[in-house]
């Protein structure tokens, strides 16, 4: 667990607390672009799921991360879904394309609902556990913004055979990352955790893919 003051790593009961935060690196210290900035959070995304600890602490402090990552997220869901449900649903209405267009419209709706309902749940159970069991520092918010930076890894689910193991470890290697530093949990607390929520989360979102 980190010290809530200086950010040191608590190890039993032994830690002294200097009681002053670390400093930031000009680098991590930098403040975001202004205006539309598609191409920095595409950056910090892809960094996110590269393990880049000071790319997850830069996103936790940025507001319109949550933005970005909202709508790199709603990508990488409709992308599961034409690549799952589309086909079949092209020929089941192969001589109705009015019935086909209502068909894909309210299946995308569907799943981003779905989804989101299913991610809420997720990051809300996991960060309760961290806040009352394992001394969590951080905020929900600040917990949501690089995971939904990140959230586009789930993406890999549509590789055949691989696809579903492929995502499942990508994912909770992220969520894994972003709880010890954003929450400032301990690795493996936070890898136990990140494993017994995601295998139940990714198991909901390949069905409902299926659907």
């Amino acid at each position: 667990m980190k010290c809530e003051v200086c950010g040191m790593l608590v190890q039993g009961f032994t830690h002294v607390c200097s009681g002053v935060a670390p400093p930031l690196s000009p680098e991590e210290a930098e403040p975001p672009p202004d205006g539309f900035a598609l191409g920095y959070y595409l950056r910090l995304a892809f960094q996110i799921v590269r393990w880049d600890d000071m790319a997850v602490r830069r996103a936790a402090r940025d507001a319109d991360s949550l933005f970005y990552g909202a709508v790199f997220s709603a990508i990488a869901a409709a992308a599961i879904f034409f690549v799952n449900s589309l086909p079949g649903i092209l020929r089941h209405d192969r001589e109705t394309p009015g019935t086909a267009f209502w068909g894909i419209l309210l299946g995308l709706l569907f799943v981003w609902m779905a989804y989101g309902v299913i991610g809420a749940a997720q990051l809300g159970l996991c960060h309760f556990i961290a806040k009352w069991f394992l001394g969590a520092t951080g905020t929900l918010v600040g917990v949501l913004r690089p995971l939904l930076l990140g959230w586009f890894v789930n993406s890999l689910i549509i590789i055949p055979v691989v696809g579903p193991i492929a995502a499942g470890v990508a994912w909770t290697a992220v969520f894994m990352l972003v709880f010890e530093e954003v929450d400032g949990v301990d690795r493996m607390p936070a890898f136990l955790v990140s494993v017994g929520i995601n295998v139940i989360t990714l198991v909901l979102i390949y069905f409902s893919s299926q659907l």
